[in-house]
């Protein structure tokens, strides 16, 4: 054995020694350049706009007609107010790159910021993708990925301080580890927002790539936290339904007291209580006050992770293998609670809401055999699907605008459904 694995360490070394003395490569130069072209974006997303215009200024003196270059220098002169300088550059652009989707996309938003000169972008935007075809940036656009690069933020927040929730925040935006996950699931107790509680019983949820054990142990003593909550609420269905849900298995058919207790909760008038924005306003705060000075998409996805689906997502499949074995009145019945539920999970202002809740609605509409509603639920389902089409080829992320992004994450954050739904209109 250690015969073979000399011979495959003189082998790799052999191979670095012939390509050590390859000629000179020009996918050296190009690989380069675009790490010159990052390093620019970089600075960008970083609000330090001199360092990213000096530095792509210097990788156009090399490669003068790189079109990704190009396109930073246009997006830094557009984000600066300068639309002269823009117009310049996305000519340069046009005259090298003439049928790139993002040449006509700048094209026409110079055109527009100088029809409409109004605070904002995202308007402008839209517009101007629209004209160009709508294009998939993520199949027809640059070969070069000038997409925000997401940086880890649980590394700084768990260096600067020992609090359990604003770990825990971190964790969810940036998945966390499982180390982390040790710790956290051994200061449980520390965790005092029943919002953050529900948060943990839903990331603790069992996934194959992590410690069955741990994750097991942390929502057994999260259930019993929570269980005195779920049993006062009277208003949203959200802690209930996961109580009742949590760590069964979707294979097994809904038993008669669990859908007595689904009526129940369907009666209630909320889902949840708490909206997209304050979830987001709530991290974004977190995050900041343990030493995230740039925390990009991360009170994003920390949100995002703090909308509880998994429930309704168990219900849903829950729901699928119990259908078959119930007599035509308990399918109405249950086809009552599952849509109403639904309904209430689709009043969110998200994406991710409004797609779940229609499948429940969806399901619940087949249950009692109402072909109307059936209908209305999965023409929405189409509408959600169309958006997120969308929103996945617009790619807003791309364009190294700051405020651009943070106009379209600010329109995201106060009702997703509405703002992305405007990119399908007519």
């Amino acid at each position: 054995m250690k015969a073979l694995w000399r011979a495959l360490f003189l082998s790799t070394l052999a191979v670095q020694l012939s390509c050590a003395s390859l000629p000179w490569s020009p996918f050296d130069t190009e690989a380069r350049t675009e790490a010159r072209i990052f390093e620019a974006v970089d600075r960008v997303w970083v609000d330090d706009l001199p360092g990213a215009q000096k530095q792509i200024a210097d990788v156009l003196e090399d490669a003068p007609v790189n079109p990704a270059a190009l396109v930073v220098q246009a997006c830094l002169w557009l984000e600066q107010g300068d639309l002269e300088a823009a117009t310049r550059t996305v000519e340069r652009l046009a005259a090298v790159a003439p049928r790139q989707p993002e040449t006509h996309i700048l094209q026409k938003l110079i055109e527009e910021r100088r029809r409409t000169p109004v605070p904002g972008w995202g308007e402008a935007m839209r517009r101007a993708w629209v004209d160009a075809g709508a294009p998939d940036l993520e199949k027809q656009g640059l070969a070069t990925n000038l997409t925000l690069r997401v940086v880890p933020l649980s590394p700084t927040v768990w260096e600067r301080t020992q609090s359990a929730e604003d770990r825990f925040v971190a964790m969810l935006a940036d998945d966390g580890t499982e180390d982390q996950e040790r710790w956290l699931a051994d200061h449980l107790s520390e965790l005092q927002d029943p919002r953050l509680m529900l948060s943990a019983l839903q990331y603790f949820q069992p996934r194959e790539d992590r410690q069955p054990e741990v994750r097991a142990r942390a929502r057994q003593v999260l259930r019993k936290r929570l269980a005195p909550l779920a049993a006062v609420e009277a208003r949203a269905s959200e802690l209930p339904l996961m109580l009742l849900l949590v760590d069964t298995s979707l294979e097994a058919p809904l038993t008669q007291e669990e859908m007595a207790v689904l009526e129940r909760l369907a009666s209630l008038p909320l889902y949840t209580g708490t909206p997209m924005s304050q979830l987001y306003a709530d991290a974004e705060r977190r995050l900041r006050a343990s030493g995230v000075t740039h925390p990009s998409t991360g009170p994003f996805m920390a949100a995002v992770m703090s909308i509880h689906t998994a429930a309704p997502y168990r219900l849903l499949k829950r729901v699928d293998v119990t259908k078959d074995r119930l007599s035509a009145e308990e399918r109405i019945r249950l086809g009552r609670s599952v849509w109403t539920l639904g309904g209430r999970v689709a009043s969110g202002t998200t994406l991710l809401e409004h797609q779940m809740g229609f499948r429940l609605m969806e399901q619940g509409a087949g249950l009692m055999g109402d072909e109307e509603q059936l209908a209305l639920a999965a023409s929405e389902l189409r509408q959600g699907e169309a958006i997120r089409t969308a929103s996945n080829q617009i790619l807003i992320a791309r364009w190294p605008l700051p405020s651009l992004f943070r106009e379209w994450m600010k329109a995201s954050v106060a009702h997703e459904w509405e703002h992305l739904s405007k990119l399908v209109e007519p």
